[in-house]
């Protein structure tokens, strides 16, 4: 079929919902996604539409396929980016939660360090957190939140106690506790451990 010709004399000019379209299908796919891309669709094909019954003096068609076409993109990607979040996500938390693990359990090897050094100091003497820090065993980050777990330190004379506990559930599963027989082992609370796994040494 041709093409619509303009009646002689009267001006060609470009739909601006194609020019919005085109604009609105860039930004879907550059940062806004679904917010742009619903717009592009809609104004995509009401400047088709409206190119169609304008007998030739609207142009504008191809932005206005290209706005169009951007969209759908940006609206069916919403779905696949949810899957492979949905996917990611917790792996990449769990590997999160395992490198805190890992930090605290050095941290309590350190603890332990300090407490035989403190010793060796003071006649037989254990150390709580603030006496490590004070002779300069520990460094003050104990006091905080250290790679998602707080840090105790409790001692009598005859031993001591330090534990790593989770600052908040997504940093760690698990917690761990040590003493002056330097052995790491899971919290005896049976929610911060493996199944099984309360209070015993860690592999």
């Amino acid at each position: 079929m041709a093409s619509m010709q303009p009646p002689p004399g009267s001006d060609v000019r470009t739909d601006g919902k194609a020019i919005v379209s085109l604009v609105c299908g860039i930004l879907s796919l550059v940062c806004f996604s679904i917010l742009t891309g619903i717009p592009a669709v809609i104004l995509g094909h009401l400047s088709r539409s409206s190119i169609r019954n304008s007998m030739g003096r609207l142009k504008g068609e191809g932005m206005a396929l290209a706005g169009l076409v951007m969209g759908y993109i940006s609206i069916v990607l919403i779905p696949v980016l949810l899957i492979i979040a949905s996917i990611m996500i917790p792996g990449l938390l769990r590997a999160r939660q395992a490198a805190n693990e890992a930090s605290a359990i050095a941290n309590l090897r350190s603890i332990n360090s300090a407490e035989a050094d403190y010793q060796s100091r003071n006649g037989g003497q254990y150390g709580d957190m603030q006496a490590l820090i004070r002779a300069n065993l520990v460094d003050e980050t104990f006091n905080e939140t250290k790679n998602g777990f707080n840090f105790t330190v409790t001692a009598s004379a005859t031993g001591y106690t330090a534990e790593a506990s989770p600052a908040t559930p997504n940093t760690s599963r698990y917690g761990f506790y040590t003493g002056a027989d330097s052995v790491i082992r899971y919290s005896t609370n049976q929610s911060l451990a493996p199944p099984g796994q309360a209070g015993e040494r860690i592999q």
